[in-house]
């Protein structure tokens, strides 16, 4: 316990310091959610890490990337990390017995997509997994760099990084999707996975975000994405899980063996 107390503070102090220096190219944490998981053979719940959460920036279109929203911004951006513990690495103690820890997202919007349900499993629909930490989509593992396309990040180049898994998500909606006279407004929810080869995966803890864009008529539309601070979750929402078992693409049934 004592351990853990002071991992999880020497966490929260270089987050501080990396919020002290906000440097593009640096880690900037905005908020930090515990990842703990039910015991399998108790009502205890082990604390297995952290999922973090960078700063927003704001893009247009997936270019023009910053901290802070131009007027022509129409989307937002996150890189958001998960730092397993001494009790949850796999080469660790390994509390909760996973063989790979995955991310698994879902998008919920206020607006009907093309032949799309309001709520997704946000992955494409080519993709065989239905996690966010494969194929065609942006993450990174263990020591990694950010991915290779910068126009919508606000870093040049790419700068590495370290945690246990991580996404790079930059969500827009074009205009051309809005209904006149409506918001626009985006919410993700973002879950840890403990995946096991020989047993159920077991969801974790989850972080909610998002964006919305305000109509405001005349010839500007839609306003510039406001943010939508992340919450965090001790167990994914009954949307989340109705969203995931029910996907027309790629469902996701964690309690059997769905690969």
């Amino acid at each position: 316990m004592i351990n853990a107390l002071i991992s999880s503070l020497l966490f929260i102090v270089l987050f501080t310091l990396n919020l002290a220096n906000p440097l593009a190219e640096e880690l900037i944490i905005a908020k930090i959610c515990p990842v703990k998981a039910a015991n399998l053979t108790s009502k205890k719940t082990n604390p297995l890490g952290i999922l973090a959460f960078s700063q927003e920036w704001f893009h247009s279109s997936r270019s023009q990337a910053s901290y802070i929203a131009s007027d022509n911004a129409t989307g937002v951006g996150l890189e958001i990390h998960f730092f397993a513990n001494l009790n949850g690495q796999l080469k660790g103690r390994n509390q909760a017995k996973c063989a790979k820890y995955r991310i698994l997202q879902v998008r919920m919007s206020s607006i009907n997509f093309i032949d799309e349900n309001k709520n997704q499993l946000d992955t494409a629909p080519e993709n065989t997994e239905p996690f966010y930490d494969q194929g065609n989509l942006e993450y990174g593992r263990g020591n990694h760099f950010t991915p290779l396309d910068d126009q919508d990040k606000p870093w040049q180049g790419q700068v590495p990084r370290n945690s246990t898994v991580a996404i790079y998500d930059t969500p827009y909606i074009s205009d051309a999707y809005g209904i006149e006279g409506e918001d626009m407004t985006i919410r993700f929810e973002t879950c840890v996975v403990c995946e096991r080869e020989d047993s159920f995966d077991q969801l974790l803890s989850c972080g909610q975000w998002g964006y919305t864009r305000e109509y405001i008529g005349g010839s500007t539309g839609w306003t510039e994405p406001e943010f939508i601070p992340v919450s965090c979750l001790s167990q994914a929402s009954d949307t989340f899980k109705e969203t995931i078992e029910f996907n027309e693409s790629t469902s996701y049934h964690y309690w059997i063996n769905w690969r």
